[in-house]
């Protein structure tokens, strides 16, 4: 598919190896991959999630080319990528801030996560056994928080299992966030031609983005 700039939308993406995460520009999307465009593409790793405009949760990809600041996601290749063994994962040392709650408990706290794989990550922090088992942690940059599972605990540490939270398998289908996208565009545009004008012309339609702004 050829690049047209009504098909590109502002995107995060979610390093899952390490949980780091940027803003990006998708493009060229079908329902098998699209780019996405950032100077911080050659960071990433394999696996990705994308939280794209019209989408509540993220959607599953995996990295298969780089190129000039842009980077090919599938999301084809991504669907069947669960390690047989996760303790194969390499755990990589990571510094982030994360506030951590208890899912069916009020219990808040601020900790930081100092390592993390695809399938989960060490937390540090005071207090962290009064936390119960099912916990959400929150990241910078995310506006999901991460359904977790403490599985263990250790002089002020603690061990998490990660749930991410994707789009269900059926629903992922990127060609329905084309049809989001343009329905999302008419609407814009209508609200465009419904407002005055004002002295110094139309005012510049404003920019799409995933994160409501």
């Amino acid at each position: 598919m050829a690049q047209k700039a009504d098909n590109s939308l502002t995107t995060l993406v979610v390093d899952l190896a390490d949980m780091s995460c940027f803003e990006a520009i998708a493009h060229d999307i079908s329902d098998k991959s699209c780019w996405v465009v950032s100077d911080k593409v050659d960071q990433l790793k394999e696996e990705v999630g994308l939280r794209l405009a019209g989408f509540d949760k993220l959607v599953r990809g995996t990295v298969v080319a780089y190129g000039d600041n842009e980077a090919l996601i599938s999301f084809e290749t991504g669907k069947c990528s669960e390690p047989t063994e996760k303790r194969r994962e390499v755990r990589r040392p990571v510094w982030i801030n994360a506030v951590v709650c208890g899912r069916a408990n009020p219990i808040t706290m601020k900790c930081r996560i100092v390592d993390a794989s695809r399938s989960g990550c060490r937390l540090e922090g005071d207090n962290l056994n009064r936390l119960p088992r099912e916990i959400d942690i929150s990241i910078p940059g995310l506006d999901l928080p991460i359904a977790s599972k403490i599985v263990w605990r250790k002089d002020g540490q603690a061990g998490v299992q990660l749930n991410w939270p994707f789009e269900p398998e059926p629903d992922t289908a990127p060609q329905s966030l084309l049809q989001k996208f343009d329905e999302e565009q008419a609407r814009e545009e209508a609200k465009a031609k419904q407002k005055p004008k004002s002295r110094s012309g139309s005012k510049p339609k404003p920019r799409i983005s995933a994160f409501g702004r």
